[in-house]
């Protein structure tokens, strides 16, 4: 019996022809060479790397740190935004080409988003705990498999939105500019700007007035500087 690629052994009496791959004629070897490099792209070990450092850090502890490493894998935060909690990403695409996020927006965490298509968040905007953001979605298929062909569709987040605690929103929906979005709910239908949805599915239970309550920009507790100034706190959560 002879190890070198390309010699014949013999295995049972027969003889047999043994490859490195590289000349392989079997479909496996072609299938495993095409794939391999994109798989290896699909990695992102630079991106993965940045943002599992930012995710090992505690909830609500060295928040600035967290969100530098999100910027230092190209992900696209605005000025004062902080990412306060684990947010994780999945999907095959370009992450930093399909998620951004605004100016002075705070992400409580933990936060997952799938990103088949774009999320954007836009600025002052807050996301409440154990939030979900799907872009993919599936056709009803046959009853060998229902779930047939996948569909993706973007997710917009106005600005000043907030979005509470435990939302789920679904593929294509847009949030608009000063909607509040009440913990637990399912949004599957857009929400129009300055109305507050709740419920599964989201329904609009009221509308909200256009003015801005705040003429100043609210630090990452939700609270003005008037508002601390008096001791009266309004929590975010």
């Amino acid at each position: 019996m002879k190890d070198v690629a390309g010699s014949e052994t013999l295995l049972s009496g027969k003889p047999v022809v043994v490859t490195n791959g590289e000349g392989s004629s079997d479909p496996r070897h072609k299938r495993l060479r095409r794939s391999s490099p994109e798989e290896v792209d699909r990695l992102r070990p630079v991106t993965r790397l940045a943002l599992r450092l930012g995710n090992l850090m505690p909830q609500f502890c060295f928040n600035r740190v967290r969100t530098a490493f999100w910027r230092a894998a190209n992900i696209p935060i605005g000025e004062g935004s902080l990412l306060m909690g684990d947010v994780i990403l999945s999907g095959a695409g370009d992450w930093a080409s399909l998620l951004s996020i605004g100016d002075r927006t705070y992400i409580t965490g933990p936060l997952r988003i799938n990103l088949g298509g774009e999320v954007r968040i836009g600025s002052g905007v807050n996301i409440g705990h154990d939030c979900l953001f799907l872009t993919v979605d599936h056709e009803v298929g046959p009853p060998y498999r229902r779930a047939g062909l996948s569909r993706h569709g973007p997710i917009v987040i106005g600005d000043g939105a907030w979005i509470a605690s435990r939302v789920t929103v679904l593929p294509g929906v847009t949030i608009g500019a000063g909607a509040v979005v009440a913990a637990g709910a399912l949004v599957a239908t857009d929400v129009p700007p300055n109305t507050m949805v709740g419920g599964v599915p989201a329904k609009v239970l009221r509308a909200l007035g256009s003015d801005d309550p705040y003429e100043t920009p609210v630090d990452a507790n939700g609270v003005s500087p008037d508002v601390r100034e008096t001791n009266q706190p309004a929590s975010i959560k």
